[in-house]
């Protein structure tokens, strides 16, 4: 398991796993979403970084498709415990993944 405040990621079905045991579901791309911002925890990505890898391109100026899956996450994250701080914005620079990740 992946490991991070109290949520567990298991990378080998690819689930979230919420602070109360629960299994919460997400898409493949929040998925992908997540599994970057596990790798990078306490590192400012910008949008053209995580559509790079997530999409394998960059953004043009107007979209928007890495904000709401970033939205999408957080609410994930929020309804199933009180993880909508893990993901913070930092304005003109990108996102910020604010949890201690650890492997077990």
């Amino acid at each position: 398991y992946i490991i991070f405040d109290d949520w567990k990621v298991d990378p080998h079905k690819r689930v979230l796993i919420s602070p109360d045991n629960e299994t919460v579901p997400v898409s493949s791309a929040e998925y992908r979403l997540l599994n970057i911002f596990l790798q990078n925890p306490n590192r400012v990505l910008n949008r053209d970084q995580l559509m790079d890898w997530i999409a394998g391109r960059e953004s043009t100026p107007f979209d928007r498709s890495i904000d709401v899956q970033i939205s999408r996450l957080r609410q994930k994250l929020e309804t199933h415990g009180s993880g909508a701080h893990l993901i913070k914005t930092i304005r003109g620079e990108g996102y910020f993944f604010t949890a201690q990740v650890s492997k077990t």
